[in-house]
């Protein structure tokens, strides 16, 4: 069988495609006259069968010819008829048995029709039409319905391959397969003994089966010697694997129930035939993938497996199996359909091709020999043929009575009944595989058997392919025939036949054969016609292709492996191990550039010569028949050149050139298989010259060590290493050279080797100064030339050697453009913080410079940025601590090669700081986390640090002792102004000097016992001082001791009586926080670290357009150094890199631009102002967080947090100098009225009735701190109001138990004393309005409203709620008063407590306390501030009315 890939639209027509061409084998080749069947569109596959035969043409229709007995009808080829049951059932393949038929759909189901007295087509009935076998695997659960991809037919049997490479019998007879007795086998079954076996292709004789079968993997059976040997490379030779097979003869079970992965091997760069145009543009996307990597095959070991040499496979499936590439896509319905190879299984489709290690199985008759099992016994059960065993066999194919196989070296075995000369030699016995005979210069790549005759296709002196024929002349009579057709059992020996192959001369006569077809006495060939040279290029292309491939097996047979062998037990090469490895990679090279830098580097390490000698002792006489293949003039002596041989194979990369360039002259030049192809013409000639130009830097490398031999420089000759100059002429020198000094320069490939030798030397005079600078990562030097001619030289071969190591073509650049940047790795020799380090990342003129990592032998290891030749930008550096053998790890940013900016140190310690640095110290804010809460050292000290110490304000939490300290610091010790508080409630003020508390300071205990006077050291009171007791009496004199072990008191008790004038002086001493440091002065450090982050080095200290430079620069790093950002994260970075207008004067409405700008900046802490408002959250936490929520610390804590906005909203006008002052206004009337609804900060309220806007620090910034500092802060408006809420509380219980007609009865009476006014008049229509509804069911949404105060957090929005909660309550009342009526505080107030009392509000008093310390000033006296009096007289009211 064979096939014709689909017509494309651009290759030639119909009409020159798909050729069918028929005649009668019997009668001499001179009288033979073949028929030229004519049809309206191509042929895609033939099939004969003994007198009848099958045509698929593309459209995917079948028509059939010949004697048809089971219709009883003759049809002639000419005339051929449709089988009109197949239409629409996309026929991808057709088969022809004995005296039946056979059709394969696309979808893999199986159609027969024709003679079924043996069962062979797979029904019970006459078939005289196509009918569906349906293949059923039943072993499964559910059983399943098997596809097929390959139909096989012989006179009584059928067989059919599966997806899953498994084979399927039914018929008669023991070529079946079949473990039984039952003739015939009516329904498909598989064949058991092949099960767990990788089937790629069958075929089927009269009464005989072959399978080609993938190898199993080898079998341990070797001794350790050979282990080794073989341990070193995968391949060996054709006689090892005979042997490693004769060893293990349960390798051949019939069972074949050991199942090991594949053994997988390369096959070469092209198909081997004719391929249609489709084929063609795949083939070069291929290659020109293969040009980009090392995954090109043309230089390939065939023998290599594994993995990697099934990435290296490329078009080798159909290029022996059929002899046509059109088995790949042989679907009939459309030209683009692709569909399986008849040997390969679908799981192969993605690896590419079947593997060249294959076995051959046969079973059934063997009365003639052709099973090949050197007997003529018959096999029920499949058994591998053993003299085909790594023989590579690529197809198999089965006439009557004998056997084909065809291997990959274009090689052909034949076997079985030889009576008619169809084996095509005369050799005994036939019962086992012998080698047809052929001429030399023919290489077979398709083959097929008939009934008592062999055609072979193969590739003779010219482009076109041949035709060789061997067996039956004489046509036989009409008796022997019919008894040929129904009794014949075993051939007759023919009166007329060829001992060998000869050649059909009208061959030529019918074009470009691309498949032969032989069945009964017929045969059949599919041919193209050549349009524009388009066929022949192709064939050209897969003929020098099987050139190739064989030219490689001889060399490899015939030389590498016998020299790898000898090697590896001779004394020869083991002096030089290298050599040995150098060999193999030769043997093992899977790339053109892998292929020839082994050779290379073989030839540098003077492998050759130790190879010559090495080859005259093992190869003998096959010396005459190595030096044949040898293609240059000094193998005409007989000698082997071993050089040339290994460097020959470079020169079929030309070829690939010149083909691409003749298929590219078929296509018009604007088209795009023009431009691909002439794309690959000229990569395939880029390729070459490369590798010819490292052909010749090994000759020159090698040249130059044997000149220059010797133990020096011996230590500098590498296998991959090549001179590119040198200057022994002395054309080269080093600049100020002493008279006496003599210095050499080599340039290799990899380095520059500078040597020098203090001699006498006699050097010409220099005039002029040829000078070449050279800037190495440790020293720089600069080179003079003798000549401009030499310094141009050097210039250039610099910038090659330097190319080449960056990964270029090597060409070189222009002098003095060598790469300003690269990546490389180094190791530091000198002096110096890098001395031993191993560098790997970016350099720039030879400094390290980018991203890059360093490590010291000692441990220490940098990764990070680098500038200049330092550590600069962000890093990461872990350092090793000897002494606690830990290690120390810092996380941050650096400068000039130290610690430098913000960073992260976590100490061997156990210490962490985070916070900023100066030349590798602490310094500017940090925080420093010592220890653990499970150690007794545990502390955290957040605040200022100078040159590594504690020095300015900080907080210090001694977590053990339940102590913190907030105040000024001075070198590590607490020294000025601070306020200490315990975890006891003790609360501390004063001034501390060397560590301790000494001068006047005031101690407030938790029941409100004061004690103000002079400290000496910590709670330690001496001298003067007046206690205040909670009761309000006091006592002054003279007090000493330690305040948690008593105190010694000489002095006067006074109690003050209740008329009393209020001692001024004494409160004044009382007072808390006089002794406290100032809140504008605390965490200037910080502001500091923001203003450093603007590039300012002092607050308001620069550029303002720098500030916004360095904003972008910090967003647009941070965005491309943290990859794992969400996208909303991303989104709002991206909008942060755009800089807003910051220099034009502000409205109304680009004020509201720069508020969204700064809620999206404090979002984010990348951004300079995200990270200040991140870092006062932190210390505001750390301040008044655990031991420091105090009550006593609500003041300064308000104070600090107006003292953050001050400050911020510096930072803010700097980078906006239109906004106004604190309190300034923006006059802009039209934009007064438009107020965005998101932003209940900006209220109304801060629209004066004028048109202007009031802009205030606040309002603006406000929410954007108030949120974030919330907890800790309303925590201490709850402790301050804490006896107050207890009795607001009770109060709040105790009205609710009261219903609404009570309730508002009480209010409306006792709160108010109402006459018979109008009020009056509204309240009593009121309560008769809800004198039937239940409890709590009046204003109810202004109650449900007031209730959100709870969850807001900055006065504003809760403003918004009052003002919310007064709308509502009037939309309530508004059915029942006038349109013109307005509120008076008699009427609201008693109507507002009531909603009060009802919303149950917890620390009502807190949240008014921190509405009016926070509220903006610039709305207290407007219609929210005269909302919130009355919310404050009613919580006062409730809490201080005696009769509520």
């Amino acid at each position: 069988m064979f096939h014709c890939s689909p017509a494309d639209d651009q290759a030639p027509t119909p009409s020159e495609r798909g050729l069918l061409h028929i005649w009668q084998s019997a009668g001499p080749s001179s009288q033979l006259c073949p028929e030229r069947v004519l049809l309206s569109r191509p042929v895609l596959q033939a099939s004969l069968g003994e007198h009848h035969g099958l045509l698929l043409i593309q459209g995917g229709e079948v028509y059939s010819f010949g004697e048809l007995s089971w219709r009883d009808l003759s049809i002639p080829v000419s005339a051929p008829l449709l089988e009109v049951s197949l239409l629409g059932k996309t026929v991808v393949r057709v088969a022809a048995g004995g005296f039946h038929c056979g059709a394969l759909s696309e979808q893999g189901n199986v159609y027969m029709w024709g003679e079924n007295t043996a069962g062979q087509c797979g029904l019970t009935e006459r078939v005289s039409e196509p009918c569906p076998v349906t293949v059923v695997d039943s072993d499964v659960v559910p059983p399943a319905v098997v596809r097929v991809v390959y139909l096989a037919l012989g006179r009584e049997h059928s067989l059919a391959l599966s997806t899953q490479n498994e084979l399927w019998a039914w018929g008669s007879g023991c070529q079946l397969g079949l473990v039984t007795n039952t003739f015939p086998v009516w329904r498909p079954q598989k064949v058991e003994h092949l099960a767990g076996r990788h089937v790629l292709q069958v075929a089927c004789g009269a009464y005989h089966s072959l399978a080609l079968v993938r190898s199993l993997p080898q079998q341990n059976t070797q001794n350790p010697s050979e282990k080794r040997q073989r341990g070193r490379s995968p391949h060996y030779s054709v006689t090892e694997r005979e042997e490693s097979f004769a060893a293990d003869t349960g390798h051949y079970c019939p069972l074949g129930v050991e199942i090991f992965s594949p053994i997988q091997c390369i096959c070469l760069a092209y198909s081997s035939s004719p391929v249609c145009l489709e084929e063609v543009r795949l083939c070069l996307e291929t290659e020109k993938q293969a040009l980009q990597g090392p995954k090109s095959t043309s230089l390939t070991n065939i023998n290599q497996k594994g993995k990697a040499a099934g990435h290296r496979r490329r078009s080798l499936s159909c290029v022996f199996l059929s002899g046509s590439p059109r088995q790949q896509v042989y679907c009939a319905c459309s030209p683009s359909s692709s569909c399986r190879t008849q040997a390969a299984a679908p799981e192969e489709a993605g690896e590419g091709l079947p593997s060249l290690e294959t076995e051959v199985w046969s079973w059934g008759r063997g009365s003639e020999g052709q099973l090949g099992h050197g007997d003529q016994l018959a096999r029920l059960q499949p058994l591998c043929i053993k003299v085909l065993t790594g023989e590579e066999v690529m197809k198999v194919a089965a006439g009557s009575h004998h056997s084909l196989a065809l291997t990959a070296h274009c090689q052909v075995y034949s076997w079985g009944s030889n009576m008619c000369g169809q084996l095509g030699h005369v050799n005994s016995p036939v019962t086992v595989p012998q080698q047809t005979k052929l001429s030399d210069d023919l290489r077979v790549w398709d083959v097929t058997a008939g009934q008592s005759h062999s055609l072979f296709l193969a590739d003779g002196d010219c482009v076109q392919p041949v035709l060789l024929y061997c067996g039956q002349q004489q046509e036989p009579t009409s008796t022997q025939r019919g008894r040929s057709c129904q009794t014949q059992r075993s051939p007759n020996r023919a009166q007329s036949y060829t001992v060998r192959p000869n050649l059909l001369p009208f061959c030529m006569e019918m074009g470009y054969i691309s498949g032969v077809c032989s069945g009964g006495l017929s045969c059949a060939v599919l041919a193209d016609q050549n349009i524009m040279g388009f066929i022949s290029a192709i064939h050209e292309l897969a003929s020098r292709e099987r050139q190739f491939y064989c030219w490689l097996s001889s060399v490899k047979k015939l030389l590498l492996t016998p020299l790898r062998n000898r090697g590896e037990e001779d004394s020869l090469l083991a002096p030089s191990v290298d050599q040995h490895h150098l060999l193999w990679c030769i043997n093992s090279a899977f790339s053109p550039l892998m292929y020839c830098s082994s050779v290379g580097n073989f030839q540098v390490m003077g492998g050759f010569r130790s190879l010559h000698k090495l080859s005259l002792e093992c190869l003998g006489s096959r010396q005459t028949v190595l030096a044949q293949l040898c293609v240059s003039d000094q193998s005409v002596s007989g000698n082997v050149d071993l050089v040339s041989l290994l460097y020959w194979p470079l020169q079929q990369l030309h070829q690939y050139s010149r083909v691409l360039l003749k298929l590219a002259a078929c296509y018009d030049v604007l088209t795009t298989e023009y431009q691909s192809l002439h794309q690959g013409c000229s990569q395939y000639d880029s390729l070459s010259l490369s590798l010819l130009r490292r052909k010749k830097e090994a000759e020159t490398t090698f040249l130059f060590w044997s000149t220059h031999s010797g133990k020096t420089t011996e230590v500098l000759r590498l296998p991959q290493r090549r001179v590119v100059c040198e200057s022994s002429n002395r054309s080269l020198t080093l600049q100020n050279a002493g008279r006496f000094s003599n210095h050499w320069f080599i340039l290799f490939n990899d380095t520059l080797v500078h040597t020098q030798v203090h001699k006498h030397a006699n050097m010409t005079s220099i005039h002029k100064y040829y000078a070449i600078k050279i800037t190495c990562p440790e020293e720089s030097f600069t080179l003079v030339a003798s000549t401009p001619q030499e310094k141009n030289k050097w210039l250039r071969s610099l910038n090659q050697a330097v190319d080449q190591v960056l990964g270029g073509a090597g060409q070189g650049s222009s002098p003095g453009l060598t790469a300003m940047t690269r990546t490389a790795s180094y190791k530091f020799t000198g002096e110096g913080r890098f001395k031993d380090a191993q560098y790997t990342g970016g350099w720039l003129l030879g400094r390290v410079n980018g991203r890059g990592t360093m490590k010291w032998p000692d441990g220490r290891t940098y990764n990070g940025n680098f500038k200049n030749g330092q550590e600069d930008g962000y890093g990461e550096c872990i350092m090793p601590d000897k002494v606690l053998n830990k290690t120390d790890c810092y996380q941050g940013h650096w400068r000039d090669g130290k610690i430098h900016g913000f960073g992260k140190y976590k100490y061997a310690s156990g210490e962490v700081y985070e916070g900023c640095f100066s030349d590798g110290q602490r310094h500017g804010y940090g925080m420093l986390n010592s220890g653990k809460l499970a150690k007794k050292s545990s502390s955290v000290f957040i605040g200022q640090w100078v040159h590594d110490k504690k020095t300015g304000y900080g907080v210090y939490d001694d977590i053990m002792r339940g102590e913190k300290y907030m105040g000024l610091w001075s070198d590590e010790q607490r020294h000025g102004s601070a306020v200490v508080v315990t975890q006891y409630g003790l609360y501390y003020e004063g001034i501390f000097r060397d560590n301790k508390m000494c001068g006047p300071g005031l101690l407030v205990s938790d029941d409100d016992t004061a004690l103000h006077g002079e400290f000496s050291d910590d709670w330690t009171v001496n001298g003067k001082g007046i206690l205040s007791l909670a009761n309000g009496d006091c006592l002054e004199g003279l007090f000493s001791g330690e305040w948690t072990a008593g105190l010694k008191v000489v002095g006067t008790y006074i109690k003050p009586s209740a008329d009393e004038p209020e001692n001024k002086e004494r409160n004044s001493l009382l007072r808390v926080g006089q002794h406290a440091v100032p809140a504008g002065q605390r965490w200037l450090c910080v502001f500091d670290e923001c203003w450093s982050r603007l590039g300012c080095d002092s607050a308001g200290g620069g550029e303002r357009t720098a500030a916004w430079d360095n904003i972008a620069v910090t967003i647009t790093t941070a965005r491309r150094q943290s990859p794992a950002l969400s996208r909303s994260q991303s989104k709002v970075l991206e909008c942060l890199e755009f800089i807003p207008q910051h220099g034009e004067p502000v409205t109304t409405a680009n004020y509201n631009n720069i508020r969204r700008y700064l809620i999206k900046a404090c979002e984010t802490p990348l951004h300079p102002l995200g990270w200040l408002v991140e870092t006062l959250v932190t210390v505001y936490r750390m301040t008044y967080v655990g031991v420091g929520s105090n009550r006593r610390l609500l003041r300064q804590a308000v104070q600090e947090l107006l003292a953050y906005l001050t400050h911020f909203f510096c930072i803010v006008r700097f980078l906006f100098p239109g906004l106004p002052d604190d309190g300034g206004i923006i006059p802009d009337p039209s934009a007064v009225l438009y107020i965005e609804p998101s932003s209940p900060s900006l209220s109304s309220s801060t629209v004066s009735s004028s048109g202007v806007m009031v802009v205030s620090c606040s309002s603006l910034l406000l929410p954007q701190l108030l949120p974030r500092l919330y907890p800790p802060l309303f925590t201490l408006y709850c402790l301050q109001q804490e006896q107050e809420e207890a009795e607001y509380w009770q109060r709040i219980l105790h009205h609710n138990k009261q219903p609404d007609q009570s309730l508002l009865n009480f209010l409306g009476v006792k709160v108010c004393s109402f006459d018979l006014s109008s009020i009056t008049d509204f309240l009593l229509q009121l309560v008769t309005q809800i004198v039937s509804s239940s409890k709590d069911a009046c204003f109810v949404s202004a109650v449900e409203t007031l209730q959100q105060i709870s969850t807001t957090f900055t006065p504003s929005d809760k403003l918004l709620v009052i003002q919310k909660t007064f709308e509502e309550l009037t939309q309530e009342v508004k059915p029942m008063l006038d349109d013109n009526f307005l509120w008076c505080m008699d009427d609201l107030l008693p109507l507002f407590i009531y909603v009060v009392l009802r919303a149950r509000i917890r620390n009502l008093g807190a949240e008014v306390s921190l509405i009016d310390d926070l509220m903006d000033p610039n709305i207290q006296h407007g219609e929210m501030g005269l909302m919130f009096t009355t919310l404050q007289a009613c919580y006062s009211q409730i809490l201080h009315e005696s009769a509520i």
